[in-house]
């Protein structure tokens, strides 16, 4: 995933706008936890179905890793899995702003120059954030994620698998050590 605009000031770190993959974070774990893999696959149960993941709302974070993002509405599915993983896993909960879904990361030197607001007011002026009337209840939004169809207009994800990912270093260096599906369904997501 690459969103860095073409708009974006010059120059930027290097740090700003690196190509990653689409998350919800479920879980953190310490830096100087041994990673049993078979251990983390067994604090994930099954789901009957896969998580639709709602968007709430597009908004800009004061964090690295929360710059610019998509906020999740809150389901009793997912406060149940990540309630679940964390206790079988014994690790206290380390996931600001649960859930959310980045779109891009902006180095806080670059942030401090106003790209994060850039990123976010550009989504804006290009029309790319839909919001959907209503009460906060039923509030959210999508987002133009595509070329020219109305099919390119996200307002959710479908969450059938999760990753376990290392993510020490640069952002673009991050290693996928294992994909496990969680859906009865059977399906990849």
């Amino acid at each position: 995933m690459s969103l860095r605009p073409d708009s974006a000031q010059a120059p930027l770190t290097a740090r700003s706008y690196p190509k990653f993959h689409p998350h919800i974070t479920l879980a953190s774990l310490p830096l100087g936890m041994e990673v049993d893999l078979d251990n983390v696959e067994r604090s994930i149960p099954k789901i009957e179905e896969p998580l639709a993941c709602q968007f709430a709302a597009v908004e800009t974070g004061s964090h690295y890793y929360r710059s610019v993002y998509i906020r999740i509405k809150l389901s009793a599915e997912l406060v149940s899995l990540h309630k679940h993983i964390h206790d079988a896993l014994q690790v206290e909960p380390r996931t600001p702003a649960f859930p959310h879904l980045s779109l891009c990361y902006i180095d806080d030197i670059d942030a401090a120059d106003g790209e994060r607001y850039r990123y976010y007011n550009a989504l804006q002026k290009a029309g790319r954030i839909q919001h959907s009337p209503g009460n906060f209840e039923s509030e959210g939004i999508s987002l133009f994620c595509g070329g020219h169809g109305e099919g390119d207009w996200l307002g959710r994800i479908i969450a059938r698998e999760i990753w376990v990912v290392r993510c020490e270093g640069a952002v673009d260096s991050w290693v996928v050590l294992k994909k496990i599906n969680v859906s009865q369904d059977g399906d990849g997501m």
